[in-house]
């Protein structure tokens, strides 16, 4: 029984003592990213799984448009290089080379161009380029002693396969191999990357619709909140000429002042409607009421008549019981049955108008009008004596 409470305390300790390995904190910006991924790709070179190093770090140069850190990039563009070279793919790596030399303009300047010119020097000697190699293996050995002894162990390396004229091993396979895995990676973004933007397109052209709705549902209200005002304006008018008409010691002046000024109200309003259709049309009423007081100011005013005719006539009689209920009484009554031109001539003659003002009215002859003044005799002759 003690035994086993011995090893259980001591097993207790054992767990209290081990302390975690704490995780490094990746920050979520661009960096951190590119950091993360460049931690990972170490990670899977140092077991050998170049496929999934090479994925890692492919995704890491993708975060590089956005990184400042020049020794990220640096990092990034040369491990690239370096695997490239390590499967055979030497074109890609002295490409990659190139691009990590414009990121080595720092404070390690000596230390990250010498392997720079360390890892072309390799890739040249590869490609069976023994000038070219040992040029750059001179140029690694121009930043002594500025430079690391690991790197100084590498210039004698590269130098003595130079001589030698060694080649490292590489399977012939293996370079197709690393270029399919950049290949299937850059495919795999690319289309990752047009998704995305079919994914935009199709966000921006459902907002672009909601927005459009949201437009034409403000703009339907806004045009029937407007013909709601134009109709309430409307009735509104029609009811103030009605009073116009009713005032007794209304002129005639006076009246058509009034209606004209209601009526450009009207208009103005009727304007702001961007479409005129028969819902913002003016009413029969308000259009009869306007063309009567309109006729019947020109004939009082002995304005020219000779074009009026049964349309004119019709909305005089109308307004007429509003201005005179004897004369309209005469002038609505079937059994007269005026014409135009005798209801016209019957007001002038109930205004005291001479027979040359109806003559110039009606821009005719005075022997017209001793005409008209004759069958008006004789309608009203017979319906007296009946």
């Amino acid at each position: 029984m003690k035994r086993k409470v011995f090893i259980v305390f001591v097993s207790l300790l054992s767990l209290l003592s081990c302390s975690e390995k704490k995780l490094p904190n990746y920050p979520a910006t661009d960096e951190g990213i590119t950091r993360m991924r460049l931690d990972s790709a170490s990670f899977f070179t140092q077991r050998h799984d170049t496929r999934n190093a090479m994925y890692q770090l492919k995704a890491a140069e993708k975060h590089l448009f956005n990184v400042n850190t020049d020794t990220l990039k640096f990092t990034t563009y040369y491990h690239i290089a370096l695997l490239n070279a390590q499967n055979g793919a030497y074109k890609l790596a002295l490409n990659y080379f190139n691009h990590a030399a414009k990121y080595a303009n720092d404070s390690k300047r000596s230390h990250r161009m010498a392997d720079i010119f360390l890892g072309k020097a390799s890739v040249f000697n590869q490609m069976g380029m023994r000038d070219s190699a040992l040029q750059y293996v001179k140029r690694a050995e121009s930043f002594k002693p500025r430079i690391r002894k690991d790197q100084e162990e590498s210039i004698k390396k590269i130098r003595s396969r130079i001589e030698k004229h060694q080649v490292l091993t590489v399977s012939p396979e293996k370079d197709i191999e690393i270029i399919q895995i950049q290949d299937r990676y850059e495919v795999a973004m690319a289309q990752r990357e047009a998704l995305q933007l079919q994914l935009y397109i199709a966000y921006l052209l459902i907002l672009l619709i909601l927005v459009t709705g949201g437009i034409i549902v403000w703009f339907r209200r806004r045009m029937h909140q407007q013909l709601l005002n134009y109709r309430k304006q409307q009735e509104e008018t029609e009811l103030n000429i009605q009073l116009t008409l009713q005032r007794k010691d209304a002129t005639i002046d006076e009246m058509k002042a009034e209606i004209d000024s209601k009526l450009n109200e009207l208009e103005q309003l009727k304007k702001k409607i961007p479409t005129h259709n028969r819902e913002t049309e003016t009413s029969v009423s308000i259009e009869q009421t306007k063309l009567g007081i309109d006729a019947l100011y020109t004939i009082l005013k002995g304005g020219n008549i000779s074009q009026m005719g049964k349309r004119e006539q019709q909305a005089v009689c109308m307004i007429m019981p509003n201005f005179d209920y004897d004369l309209a009484y005469i002038l609505n009554n079937p059994r007269y049955a005026f014409t135009p031109k005798e209801t016209f001539y019957y007001i002038m003659e109930h205004n005291g108008m001479t027979d040359e003002e109806k003559a110039t009215a009606f821009c005719c002859t005075g022997q017209a009008i001793r005409s008209i003044k004759s069958r008006m005799k004789k309608k009203m002759t017979t319906f007296a004596d009946t």
